[in-house]
């Protein structure tokens, strides 16, 4: 009985809890503007709902109390009543479809269904409009009715859907279907009945005629009377498709699926009718109209394989005369160890060609893939954060800049030992720090983990009560008290009592920890009402951890105990089990609940009688039930440590944490720091000073300090479903605070440190940040880490996964007019093939039909000289259709000639060959010949002119005496160019072969210019042809697809630049064969590829060489934490060989060979000049698909660099004429001139007129030749003096030479040229960026010194002039105007912030009190300005004016007041035991949980709400070193000022303060604080 009360009570509860939510919206609805119309109707129907007023009246009779039909009941009237008014067009229409649409969005809010519902309800009766068709539509249902009866065996889907049953739920119509299939099988039973009586008289006539046995009674008919109870054994599902159509389907209590009521009652043997598919008659014309069919369908598959026979047969043909190793190109894997050279160097670890770049200065190689994601990600998404782009170069040196004197010596000397270090922060970083926390505070994502500092276990499960009942999914208690769970459930105890304290002890979990006053009456009543002693003991047991506001460990002792009874007696809740099931449960729990209870010991010297169950009850916390945490850090850490110092708690964990499962995903809270006390509890909303360029550095340490707390939890949150999901046991407490402490590796591994480093680059750099200290104190992996850090939360906003959907749309339209462009090239490059085969099957047939008629013209020709019928001459004549007359025979050989069309694939291959070389050279015939043919060739030309010369003979003429002449000087000068043309050609043809492997179009057009000016190529007088070199043939065609791919890439130019416009991420080039990536940034330099390698294993055993680079030992190669096997295979099973195999094919993910468990490096390093990017694109193999891509797309950037390249090229024969071959020479003997060796001399020389300190730099370098440069120039010296460019070079050879060439010499250095007659050696540069420059022995001496300067991070050496230096965002501005912004974080500019934030503050403070001393006639206002305005440069006259500020708007604000004050020191003495300072408060980490500097709440009295509160915020003042925490002090005293001003306004109403607001205290917790302030943590949930 006792049960059932306590059902029937709750059950009231829900139903006037839904009964006032109902109210509400009708509330909401009648309250509506124009509502009157549905208040109240003029046409009142007895069976339809037509107004709010009957809703009502139905609420108060309890028409809508039965849960969701309910619900759906008073939508569907709420619906009826504006539905009514809308089918009727009358005058209110348009009224009520607004207020449907209201009343909708209502229901929608509780459940979409529900708005469905109202939206879709329609009246039944009839109205006064329209009645014409609705009759029609009447009686057209009725006649679909009476055909429906007409026939018994119809579907029964018909009969269900006779109606109006629009308006039904799923419930009622399942309820309906049910019926009639109930009288669907009655019906069905009774049909049969008189049937069965017609076989029973066929039956009998037989056996009295015949005389037999009766033995005939058909199976199938076997059937008992049909009922309506069958239908019991079925139940029904109703289910919606797509198109509105409802169909209900039938299960049996076997979970046996029916489409219908026909298969139920055939189920049941009530049909007669064969089930479908079985039976039925056949028709022979329908047979015969099928195999008919058949017979086409044959046909036709017949025609189609011959017609694919005769393409086969042609494609077999083609293939034979095609070279198939051209058709399959090689495997990767094959080519690894192929024996090339290039395999045999990757195998050993080289790396060919050498790259040009593979570190920068102050970055480490493993940081490399960090930064050039940081900086892409920057560039990319630079117009979402409002920051315009940087090039690579000078992004690695702004993260490594540190400042030096070179820098300072720029400001006046008073200003440079008074600012302090952060002032030099380059402006870019300080542009990308704020663009990206701007980014971050202003997207709602960043609520997720702004808060994550301050959650505990209790707050994450205060945010689980706020989860859907459905999704949520409760995790197990834990046992905290001990007890001996066998003699609890071998207690004799009525089973009915047992619900009963069971019931009371339910009210406990849907309690929050701090609600303590109900967790207390809940266990109160559950003790008086059980009989079980040993319940009572467990009870009082948790009842001693009970805190006032904090029951943690009661309310999980209570659950503990309600999961494990309720395991225990499954027989209590209406279930029927056995005796011994019972007994085989209790055991089961019993012996669970033993292991549990060894983790817990028990202090025995607690006794039971100082339990105090009375005093505080439900009066406490019944007004903070829906309200958030008030001291969440008391119960936050009960679970580790007891909750009174003075009476210390029975239960505690075991000190061994080895053992102790972990019980929650949430890490361990960390200490506020300085910077978290000046921030605002709330998360700053935009505009806000504390995103400025003077606050930045330590509010990005907080940022990242929340985002990695954050990342710590997921991280903790995977590693529990991981093991939940493998079903492996809970991890330790130990081992989970050893993986938060390498939360770093597991979060941020590449650019985290090595797992035996000390330091943690990480959470070392937020522990700066947030202490205040200076940005620039950190070095580049730290800062890479906090962009890395910010960058990882922004790419999970809402605006940069916005600005990737806008941009893939705009990507999928540019892709698809960039396909366009690519059909059109290959369909033009196809026409063309197509034009070029016809061409050669014109050429075959013709020179078949010339070669057909030359044969008979010389058959004619012997004929008439036997016959002599003829002339020779006459035949001659005849042309060839003549020929072809001339009899028969002819003709039909003739016209037996192949055709164009008749010639395979190999023949017209080959003339089509032939064609493009023709083509290609530009000649109608072409002969080529080898080097050898080419000198025999020469060899009978001087033969020829030597005969020629003889013939003349006498010389008797002028005329012949000037052709000896000719001749003679002929012979002369081609035997003279005979001397040289040996090592000419081979210059050429070495030219045209590297030409060739290059495949660029201006490095074949030179090098075919070259071997022209060699003689390999010349006309061919005997067939009006050309002659030419095969190699040049070659390169002829070389040059000719390229020329074709440079056209289709221009063609394709702009609509690349709008597909690259729409990013969306930076893919690679491609891939060689040892899976090596190639990627070019778009906003690098055109001329950079990058290339990330994959690292080689060996054994530690043996040392590689230096230059083995990609060989590396496997630690060497890990990075980051490795992968702990627990989460994936059990302890048990490790060992075995699936255990074994499986954690091998997981390994690799990280490495092919699968020995790493851990992530891998990989070897970054970028070619950037023109000579390595030509030896990587002939080292690729075109036998590779792969690498044949790969080098098809390095080609068109070497064409880039090709046209980039400036006047300092080497092939100086694109300037000569073909037919001068002296100048030639000369280039060509010029560009031999640089030597590559013999400078030693030379430098030493120059290594002379270094100063001392330089010379110790080369002390080691003996030669120039090889050695980096590093070149400066100034761009614009007029406009922009400054600002310098630097060039990275390689010297590659050097001369002597007359007169001086310097094209890059520095500003300031002597122009005058020297004496004629003096030499002075110049060197070649090889440039980076491609292209060659000359400079003198000065310069390239200084660029060397520069170089490794720069590489080797050199103490002191900074190039004061660098462009990133000059940044300037045009953008964003976020550090101010252009000409501010190298001076926005100095204290010069914090000096003007502080007077204009006085200035906004003053007048209103100043109107609020009787004693101004601050301002007026006292002078010492003005007398802060002026001291300002003189010394607001130095860092210690800005941080004493601040505190000046604050103790004049401290006296402006009344101070504390001397009753305040003395209640206040009265109040913390209490709270702290002992009279603590504010400095004591702010240094010690336990009570530094409870500093509240802000002033919050309605008792606003003054500027700070204590004495401790102004002595902590002096203290900070005092002690910071930059003025970045200065001011985030000048916003909290401004904020505190804006607090005062508002409370003190008179046209304000005053709230009343809550029983919240009147507990005073010397600090009301930050966490107290946030939860009361919107945007805070609970109102995220």
């Amino acid at each position: 009985m006792a049960e059932d009360a306590a059902e029937a009570a709750e059950k009231e509860a829900r139903r006037k809890k839904h009964r006032k939510r109902m109210n509400k919206i009708l509330v909401r609805a009648w309250n509506l503007p124009d509502a009157g119309p549905f208040q109240d109707t003029s046409h009142p129907s007895e069976h339809e709902v037509r107004d709010l007023t009957t809703v009502g009246q139905n609420l108060d009779k309890g028409t809508y109390e039965h849960g969701r039909s309910g619900w759906e009941l008073f939508a569907k009237d709420m619906g009826f009543v504006y539905n009514w008014h809308i089918s009727r067009k009358g005058k209110h229409t348009s009224t009520a479809q607004t207020h449907l649409d209201e009343v909708t969005g209502f229901f929608t809010k509780i459940d979409p269904v529900l708005g469905g519902l109202a939206a879709k309800s329609m009246p039944t009766g009839d109205t006064s409009t329209d009645s014409t068709s609705k009759k029609n539509s009447s009686s057209t249902a009725k006649k679909r009715k009476n055909n429906v009866k007409d026939s018994p065996d119809a579907s029964p889907k018909k009969k269900a859907n006779v109606g109006n049953n629009g308006s039904l739920t799923l419930s009622q119509r399942e309820k309906r279907a049910m019926e009639l299939l109930a009288t669907y099988l009655e019906e069905r039973g009774g049909m049969m009945q008189n049937s069965l009586a017609f076989h029973s008289v066929i039956v009998t006539l037989n056996v009295l005629s015949q005389n037999l046995v009766m033995s005939y009674l058909p199976c199938p008919h076997i059937v008992i009377s049909g009922e309506r109870t069958q239908s019991e054994d079925f139940r029904c599902k109703v289910v919606q498709r797509p198109g509105g159509r409802f169909d209900s389907i039938f299960f049996s209590a076997e979970n046996k699926r029916f489409k219908s009521m026909a298969d139920v009652a055939r189920f049941l043997n009530l049909v007669d009718a064969p089930a479908p598919g079985q039976g039925g008659s056949s028709n022979k014309s329908s047979s015969r109209g099928k195999k008919e069919t058949g017979r086409r369908k044959l046909k036709r598959e017949l025609d189609k394989l011959m017609r694919a026979k005769v393409k086969a047969a042609k494609a077999l043909d083609d293939h034979n005369n095609e070279d198939v190793v051209d058709q399959f190109p090689a495997s990767d894997e094959s080519m690894w160890d192929d024996g090339s050279n290039s395999s045999k160097a990757h195998n050993a670890g080289l790396i060919v060609p050498r790259s040009d770049i593979e570190s920068f200065p102050g970055i480490p190689t493993h940081c490399i893939p960090d930064m050039l994601m940081v900086w892409d990600f920057l560039c990319t998404f630079g117009r979402t954060l409002s920051l315009q782009p940087i090039e690579l170069d000078d992004f690695a040196a702004a993260l490594s800049f540190r400042p030096s004197p070179i820098v300072q010596s720029s400001q006046p000397a008073e200003e440079q030992s008074q600012q302090p270090p952060q002032s030099y922060i380059p402006i870019y970083l300080s542009e990308c720090h704020i663009a990206l926390l701007r980014l971050l505070v202003k997207d709602p994502t960043s609520d997720l983990w702004w808060w994550s500092v301050l959650e505990t276990p209790e707050m994450v499960e205060q945010e689980d009560e706020y989860l859907n009942t459905v999704d949520k999914k409760r995790k197990t208690a834990s046992a905290v008290v001990k007890i001996d769970m066998e003699a609890l459930l071998s207690a004799e105890e009525d089973p009915a009592v047992t619900r009963k304290w069971l019931q009371a002890l339910e009210d406990v979990r849907t309690r929050k920890p701090d609600n303590s006053g109900p967790i207390k009456s809940a266990v109160k009543s559950a003790i008086a009402v059980t009989t079980n002693q040993h319940v009572k003991t467990y009870l009082k047991k948790a009842m001693r951890t009970w805190r006032a506001k904090s029951a943690g460990l009661v309310k999980r002792a209570v659950v503990w105990l309600i999961e494990r009874v309720r395991e225990a007696r499954p027989d209590l809740w209406g279930r029927k089990v056995s005796d011994g099931e019972i007994a085989e449960q209790k055991k089961l729990v019993a012996a669970e609940a033993a292991l549990e209870m060894d983790n817990i010991i028990e202090d025995a010297d607690v006794d039971d009688t100082d339990l105090n169950l009375e005093g505080d009850s439900d009066e406490e916390s019944d007004s903070d039930d829906d309200e958030g945490s008030d001291n969440e850090d008391e119960y936050a850490d009960q679970a580790d440590s007891p909750a009174s110092p003075n009476k210390p708690c029975s239960v505690t964990r075991k000190e061994n944490d080895e053992i102790t499962p972990v019980t929650t995903f949430v890490p361990v809270k960390p200490v506020p720091s300085v910077v978290d006390l000046l921030l605002p509890p709330a998360k700053p909303a935009l505009p806000s000073d504390l995103v400025h360029a003077l606050t930045w550095p330590p509010v990005i340490g907080a940022t990242s300090c929340r985002i990695f707390q954050w990342y710590k939890r997921r991280r903790n949150e995977v590693d529990d479903s991981v093991r939940e999901f493998r079903e492996l046991r809970p991890m330790s407490v130990a081992e989970r605070r050893r993986r938060e402490m390498s939360a770093s590796l597991r979060i941020l591994s590449e650019c985290g440190d090595p797992l035996d480093s000390n330091t943690n680059q990480v959470e070392s750099a937020i522990s700066h940040l947030c202490d205040g200290k200076g940005y620039l104190d950190l070095n580049a992996v730290q800062r890479l880490c906090l962009l890395r850090m910010l960058i990882e939360a922004a790419y999970d906003t809402h605006h940069v996964q916005l600005s990737i959907d806008d941009n893939f749309k705009s990507r999928i339209n540019a892709v698809k007019a960039l396909d366009a462009e690519e059909r059109r090239a290959k369909k033009a490059a196809r026409e063309e093939l197509a034009a070029i085969e016809s061409a050669a099957r014109e050429r075959l047939a013709t020179e078949a039909r010339e070669a057909f008629i030359e044969k008979k013209r010389q058959e004619l020709i012997e004929d008439i000289k036997d016959t002599k019928e003829y002339s020779v001459e006459f035949v001659e004549s005849l042309n060839d259709d003549d020929i072809i007359d001339l009899d028969d025979d002819t003709k039909v050989e003739y016209e037996a000639l192949p055709t164009p069309d008749s010639f395979n694939k190999g023949e017209v291959n080959a003339v089509v060959k032939m064609i493009r070389e023709e083509t290609a050279l530009g000649a109608e015939r072409l002969t080529v010949l080898t080097l050898k043919g080419i000198e025999e060739r020469d060899e009978d030309y001087l033969k020829s002119l030597q005969d020629e010369l003889d013939s003349v003979g006498e010389i008797d003429s002028r005329e012949a005496s000037a052709k000896v002449d000719r001749l003679r000087q002929k012979i002369t000068k081609f035997t003279d160019q005979m001397q040289t043309l040996p090592q000419d050609r081979s210059s050429a043809i070495e030219a045209l072969t590297d030409a060739i492997e290059d495949g660029t179009v201006r490095t074949l057009r030179n090098a075919i210019k070259e071997a022209k000016l060699a003689r390999l190529s010349g006309d061919d007088e005997e067939n009006g042809g050309v002659w030419v070199l095969d190699l040049i043939r070659d390169a002829s065609l070389e040059l000719k697809k390229a020329e074709g791919r440079k056209r289709v890439t221009e063609a394709q130019k702009d609509l690349v630049a709008k597909r690259n416009k729409c990013f969306i991420r930076t893919e690679s080039l491609g891939r060689d064969r040892y899976q090596s990536s190639f990627v070019h940034f778009d906003y690098d330099k055109s001329s950079r590829v990058w290339a990330e390698r994959d690292l080689i294993l060996h054994s530690e055993d043996s040392a590689p060489s230096k230059d083995a680079v990609l060989l590396k030992s496997a630690e060497a190669a890990s990075i980051g934490a490795p992968d702990k096997c627990d989460d994936f295979v059990n302890l048990d099973d490790r060992d075995q060989p699936y255990g074994m195999s499986f954690l091998s094919f997981a390994c690799q993910e990280y490495h092919h060979t699968g020995q790493l468990s851990t992530l891998t490096r990989h070897h970054w390093s970028c070619y950037t000049t023109d000579r390595s990017l030509r030896v990587l694109v002939k080292n690729l193999d075109g036998k590779c698909a792969k690498e044949n891509a790969l080098k098809e797309v390095l080609k068109e950037t070497l064409e880039t660099l090709a046209l980039a390249a400036g006047g300092g090229d080497a092939n100086v024969a694109n300037a000569l004429s073909s037919e001068d071959t002296g100048p030639d020479a000369t280039a060509a003997s010029s560009k031999t001139d640089f030597k590559s060796s013999g400078d030693e001399e030379v430098f030493c020389q120059e290594k002379k007129n270094i100063s001392e300190n330089d010379a110790d730099l080369l002390k080691e370098v003996s030669s120039a030749i090889g050695r980096r440069i590093r070149l400066r120039r100034i761009p614009d010296p007029d406009r922009a003096p400054d600002v310098a460019e630097y060039i990275m070079a390689t010297i590659t050879g050097w001369k002597m030479e007359n007169a001086p060439k310097s094209n890059g010499q520095e500003c300031g250095a002597s122009e005058e040229p020297p004496a004629p007659q003096a030499s002075l050696p110049v060197w070649r540069l090889g440039l980076d960026d491609g292209g060659e420059l000359h400079v003198s022995t000065s310069e390239a001496v200084e660029g060397i010194m520069r170089a490794i300067k720069w590489s080797t991070e050199y103490p002191g050496y900074v190039e004061h002039d660098a462009p990133f230096l000059s940044y300037r965002n045009s953008s964003g501005r976020f550090c101010g105007r252009a000409v501010e912004a190298p001076s926005s974080s100095t204290p010069q500019a914090f000096a003007k912030h502080l007077i204009k934030r006085e200035q906004d503050l003053y007048m209103p403070l100043k109107n609020r009190t009787f004693e101004n001393n601050w301002g007026g006639k006292a002078g010492a206002r003005q007398a802060w300005v002026s001291s300002l305005k003189e010394c607001g440069h130095t860092f210690e006259a800005v941080r004493d004016g601040l505190l000046t500020l604050e103790n004049a708007f401290f006296d402006l604000a009344g101070g504390f007041g001397v009753v305040e004050e003395k209640k206040e020191d009265e109040v913390a003495s209490q709270l702290n035991g002992s009279t603590l300072s504010g400095k004591d408060l702010l240094y010690d980490k336990v009570s530094r949980f409870d500093i509240e500097l802000e002033s919050l709440g309605n008792e606003v009295k003054g500027l700070w709400n204590n004495p401790d509160a102004r002595e902590i915020f002096h203290e900070i003042i005092r002690q910071s070193k930059t003025v970045s925490i200065l001011a985030l002090g000048l916003d909290l005293i401004c904020r505190n000022a804006q607090a005062y001003i508002n409370r003190t306004k008179s046209s304000v109403v005053q709230q009343q303060p809550t029983s919240t607001d009147k507990s005073s205290g010397a600090f009301t917790g930050r966490r107290r604080a946030a939860a009361q302030r919107p945007g805070a943590y609970t109102d995220f949930f």
